[in-house]
C-alpha cells in the first residue's frame, strides 16, 4: 500500500491512498456497484428531473472533505490482510516527523469524528425512509443518507487501519525526487520572499515575486494567504499524474486542492 502526501501549501496537504494487495469485502463491492449505476445518470440532460437530480448530487458529494475520501481508500483490516506495509511518498520539502506526526493527528482527529457521524447517519436513516412514500421518484434521502453511513464507517476503519501499522512501525517515509521536482520552483520563489532587515529595493523585489507567484498558482479571483500560498496548480496535479500512472490520483489531490484553496478564500476574506 501506498500514501501519497502532496504539499498544495507549506502547512496544508492533500493525500491519496494506492491500496495494493487489498481484498474488497462484500460492502464495498455493493458501494462501488451502486457508485457505477449512479455514474450513469451522468448521461442524462442537465434539464431533466434526473440530470438535476445528478448536479445536486454531484455538488453534494464535493462538499465531503478530502480527508474523509483519503481515509476511505485505505483498506479496513479484513480489506488489507496481506498489507504488511505502508509506504508514504512525499516530496524532500517535507520531513519525516512532520509526516508521520501529521498523519498520527489526522487519525486522532478523524478517527472518533467519523464514528460519530455513522450513529447520526443511522438515526437519520427512519426519517429518510418516509420518502418513499412519494410515488415513481426513487428514495435519494434515504439512498444518501445509506452512503453516508457506509462512507464515514469506512472513513473510520480506514483510519483505525492506518493506526494499527503505525503502532506496529509497518511504515516508509519516501522521499521521490520527481516528485520533489514540482515544488523547486514554487519553493524557492516563496524562501526568496524572506525579507531582509532595511532594505526597501529588497522589499519592492520580494513583493514582485510573490506576486509573479500568485499569479502562477491561484486561480484569478481568489483571494491568497500571504504567509501560506499554493505550491502547485492543477497542471501539476496531472504531471503527477501521468508520473505515478495512477488514475484516481488527479481526481482526489485536485479536489483537496480546490477545498484548501476554498478554505484559505474564505479566511482571507473574513
Amino acid at each position: 500500500m501506498r500514501i501519497f502526501i502532496i504539499p498544495v501549501t507549506r502547512t496544508l496537504w492533500a493525500f491519496h491512498c494506492q491500496p495494493i494487495n487489498a481484498v474488497p469485502t462484500r460492502m464495498t463491492k455493493w458501494a462501488t456497484s451502486a457508485s457505477e449505476r449512479w455514474s450513469k445518470w451522468s448521461v442524462y440532460p442537465s434539464t431533466s428531473w434526473r440530470g438535476k437530480i445528478y448536479t445536486y448530487g454531484e455538488t453534494l458529494m464535493d462538499k465531503i472533505s478530502f480527508k474523509e475520501y483519503f481515509l476511505k481508500e485505505i483498506p479496513t483490516k479484513s480489506e488489507g490482510a496481506l498489507v504488511s506495509k505502508v509506504d508514504i511518498v512525499v516530496p524532500n520539502i517535507l520531513s519525516e516527523t512532520e509526516v508521520v506526526n501529521d498523519l498520527r493527528a489526522l487519525i486522532a482527529k478523524q478517527e472518533p469524528y467519523h464514528a460519530r457521524w455513522i450513529w447520526y447517519c443511522c438515526y437519520m436513516l427512519p426519517v429518510s425512509s418516509l420518502f418513499t412514500l412519494v410515488p415513481v421518484i426513487p428514495n435519494f434521502p434515504f439512498f444518501y443518507n445509506l452512503f453516508r453511513v457506509y462512507s464515514h464507517y469506512k472513513a473510520r476503519h480506514g483510519a483505525q487501519h492506518l493506526q494499527h501499522l503505525f503502532e506496529r512501525g509497518a511504515y516508509e517515509v519516501i522521499f521521490d525526487s520527481e516528485l520533489s521536482k514540482f515544488y523547486q520552483s514554487a519553493y524557492g520563489s516563496i524562501e526568496s520572499t524572506v525579507p531582509s532587515q532595511g532594505s526597501s529595493s529588497d522589499d519592492a523585489s520580494d513583493a514582485s515575486e510573490r506576486q509573479s507567484l500568485d499569479n502562477r498558482t491561484l486561480e484569478s479571483g481568489l483571494p491568497l494567504l500571504e504567509h501560506d500560498p499554493p505550491l502547485i496548480t492543477d497542471e501539476d496535479i496531472t504531471r503527477m499524474a501521468l508520473y505515478f500512472q495512477i488514475p484516481s490520483f488527479e481526481s482526489a489531490v485536485r479536489r483537496a486542492r480546490h477545498q484548501i484553496i476554498a478554505d484559505i478564500s474564505k479566511s482571507s476574506q473574513s
